[in-house]
């Protein structure tokens, strides 16, 4: 089934029902500043911070719900997970650090029509 990335055991793509539309990654330098009297500051490397994603996307309906169910019980589960894209590079392991969900349209049962949401990850290294 062709994949966008998947993470643990969990798909995301068209094939899946549950695409990301967006995909945010920040690396850090490893740069930090020490303020000086009477001087510019001093740059020191003290070592890259971990790196963070952010995947957001839109589903709907039920199957939506599930879909983001799951998700938070990977996260619940409290343990990082191994990361593959869809052309098969391996990105590590990574933690969730949070998902969230915005609904919209909900009808009469609760269900909502459509769900706007975010999943937040960061890089997990235990050298």
């Amino acid at each position: 089934m062709p994949q966008q990335m998947a993470i643990g055991d969990f798909v995301f793509g068209l094939g899946s029902g549950f695409p990301y539309e967006t995909l945010s990654r920040k690396t850090s330098g490893g740069w930090s500043n020490m303020d000086i009297i009477a001087s510019k500051p001093f740059s020191q490397n003290t070592g890259q911070d971990l790196e963070t994603l952010r995947l957001a996307g839109k589903t709907q309906w039920g199957a939506g719900m599930d879909k983001l169910d799951a998700l938070r019980a990977m996260a619940n589960a409290r343990t990082p997970y191994v990361m593959v894209d869809g052309i098969g590079r391996v990105w590590g392991q990574w933690k969730m650090m949070s998902v969230q969900e915005e609904q919209r349209r909900v009808i009469d049962d609760g269900t909502a029509t459509l769900i706007e949401w975010t999943l937040e990850l960061e890089e997990f290294v235990n050298a």
